[in-house]
């Protein structure tokens, strides 16, 4: 069977005369690859649009390696500088079922994918997430029927140098071909691509093949030009993260092991008169660039908040579900008992203000979400305790989701939201660190395994990570690599600011180690600081979409069998999904504990202790006073020591 593309033929032709106009230019790099393509690429997303903004592209796509970690970012650094930002993914696909031997690949081929629309989207995202639905990705590739079966708003590229075509033709193996493509084609029909790939002499005779071939069987041909770095200076450096990735050292890096692992010749970002000169038989693969581009005008819902769709009582709506909670609450709380229809004016003022406010901004589901997590919290009799700003809703307070009074302790609720606000505010909660999965299990149960993943953090190079790593790279000894790290200080927990490493971070080693290949380590280590290693999982960040949530988000098994989003908490807020912390705390461990023993059960069969309830206690608030209170969770530290004194603080 030869697919034609006939019938999009002269819907297209009308549509490349506007699109110079529509986006400009004459040619827009589509197979672009960002440090998130986790030790095979430099740069950043910003650096990307920075570098495309210079040679004046009209668009630019971005089509990391299995991954769609950098896709907001990206999307968002490509806004900001005037151009438009086309989201991909370079995914390994295996063999279609019944290929010959001949079709054998010593690695799986590639794809690019490209989205037109929000369906695209939400194709991209599914596929990357079966592609890393395990820890360790399947060698072979994504199987090609799953491929087939969700390629709805999906352009397909043929892969370039490191995919199937490619390696066909330069073998001469037309046949096989031909009944690559027609697979291709059935699965995308008339969003198929041939890719062709110019980069170096040797490349020409294939290009020439495949475009043969495309012409013989109707199919549009595209010019593009993978990029892995930015300068070509970043050529051996990108060797090395190529050796990293494999755990092989630069030594074998001619080796058959290298094969398809480190980049194309001049993987850098080519102008337009450049890839113009290269593709010079081919004008139209450069047209079909803005062509491609012109239908990929993806809007992603940026900014707009989507919660968590909640089953309620007939007749009733998620506000007024939580008013009825809310006000039962404070019935219970500071009237004459849930029997009791009225408030004090203040408190019942206090309440419609704040529910005035949640209802205008959205987030009624987010405080009954709280409610039913914490609700499960208190009957399993798991420690649990409310942080943050909270505390000052007493709409929080009344449905049992913080437990400081916000009436009694004057808290403003402005603090924690207000009409001004834009994103959705906070609602951390500590639990008792060894039993906080049993909660974070429940979520997963209650709302359907298919809505929930954990939230992921980028793990990026510092100074130690990125000199063992290269260091071993350059074959060094274990013990001289072991030397060498074990001089170099160990940063402070917690997020890095930007710009915190030094100018000359291995400066001191530097002089002390003067050969060529101990230089070579150094600078290629300084190199990479800050590059994305790999994808951890937040401390406790929860997200529950509204549905399905590999509509929105792409996700992916961690190490420890819990599935994370792709994204970070910067871009899981861009893309307005809503993160709750669940934390795991000691200190509640240890309080669990205590009232298991004051009980005289086992942990967990005894309710806890109203905390509240506990008495002043005079030699406490004397160690307040004074700072007393190194081992006292949260007011440990100088600063809050200080804090205590000056203020004459008693209780917390």
């Amino acid at each position: 069977m030869h697919l034609s593309f006939d019938r999009y033929e002269k819907r297209y032709e009308w549509a490349r005369s506007q699109l110079r106009t529509t986006i400009g230019g004459m040619f827009a790099h589509l197979r672009l690859h960002s440090g998130f393509s986790f030790l095979e690429a430099t740069p950043t997303p910003q650096e990307l649009a920075q570098a495309g903004a210079r040679l004046g592209l009209p668009a630019l796509a971005l089509t990391d390696h299995q991954v769609l970690c950098g896709a907001i970012e990206f999307y968002d650094a490509c806004r900001e500088r005037g151009i438009q930002p086309v989201l991909g993914l370079e995914l390994d696909v295996a063999l279609p079922p019944g290929s010959k031997d001949e079709m054998a690949l010593s690695h799986a081929p590639r794809l690019a994918l490209l989205a037109s629309g929000m369906e695209g989207w939400a194709s991209l995202c599914r596929l990357s997430s079966l592609a890393n639905a395990q820890p360790e990705p399947d060698p072979k590739g994504l199987p090609f029927e799953q491929l087939a079966q969700d390629t709805t708003g999906l352009i397909c590229l043929t892969g370039g140098r490191g995919g199937l075509l490619a390696y066909l033709a330069r073998r001469e193996k037309a046949a096989a071909a031909r009944r690559y493509l027609d697979r291709l084609g059935e699965a995308f029909p008339g969003r198929l691509y041939v890719e062709l790939q110019i980069h170096s002499p040797d490349d020409h005779p294939w290009v020439d093949l495949l475009a043969a071939l495309a012409a013989e069987m109707r199919l549009p041909v595209v010019a593009t030009h993978s990029v892995y770095y930015l300068d070509p200076s970043q050529a051996p450096l990108q060797r090395v993260l190529a050796a990293m990735r494999l755990n092989r050292p630069l030594s074998g890096a001619r080796s058959a092991a290298f094969e398809g692992a480190d980049a194309s010749p001049e993987a850098t970002m080519l102008a337009p008169a450049e890839m113009a000169a290269r593709f010079d038989r081919y004008p139209q693969a450069l047209d079909a660039t803005l062509e491609i581009a012109g239908r990929c005008r993806l809007e992603l819902p940026l900014g707009h908040p989507h919660f968590p769709e909640l089953a309620m009582p007939e007749g009733l709506s998620p506000v007024q579900a939580l008013r009825q909670k809310a006000e039962a609450g404070a019935r219970r709380l500071y009237g004459a008992g849930e029997a009791s229809q009225t408030l004090a004016p203040e408190i019942q003022a206090r309440l419609d203000r704040e529910l005035a406010v949640i209802e205008a901004s959205g987030y009624a589901p987010l405080f009954l979400v709280m409610e039913e997590i914490l609700d499960y919290a208190r009957q399993r009799g798991i420690p649990y305790s409310s942080r943050g700003s909270a505390a000052s809703s007493l709409a929080a307070h009344c449905l049992g989701i913080t437990l400081p009074d916000p009436l009694r302790l004057n808290l403003y609720f402005e603090r924690f939201l207000n009409p001004a606000r834009l994103t959705p505010p906070d609602i951390d909660t500590d639990l008792c660190s060894r039993r906080r999965d049993e909660v974070i299990a429940y979520v997963y149960t209650r709302f359907g395994s298919e809505r929930v993943a954990m939230v992921c953090t980028v793990n990026r190079f510092r100074r130690r990570s990125a000199l063992r790593e290269v260091a071993k790279a350059y074959g060094l000894p274990a013990s001289e690599i072991s030397q060498m790290v074990d001089s170099l200080p160990h940063r402070w927990w917690g997020p890095p600011e930007a710009g915190s490493e030094p100018e000359a971070p291995f400066a001191e080693l530097a002089g002390r180690f003067s050969s060529p290949t101990h230089q070579a380590v150094f600078r290629d280590a300084a190199a990479i600081l800050g590059l994305p290693r790999h994808l951890s999982i937040h401390p406790g960040g929860v997200v529950i979409a509204p549905g399905t949530i590999t509509h929105l988000a792409p996700t992916q098994l961690a190490a420890k069998g819990v599935v994370i989003t792709q994204f970070d908490l910067e871009s899981i807020s861009r893309l307005g999904l809503v993160k709750i912390d669940l934390l795991g705390i000691r200190g509640l461990t240890v309080l669990g504990e205590v009232n298991a023993q004051m009980s005289g059960k086992p942990v967990g069969q005894a309710p806890m202790f109203d905390m509240a309830a506990v008495p002043d206690c005079a030699l406490t608030a004397e160690a307040i006073r004074t700072g007393a209170t190194i081992g006292c969770f949260q007011i440990e530290s100088p600063g809050m020591r200080a804090t205590l004194r000056e203020i004459q603080a008693h209780s917390v």
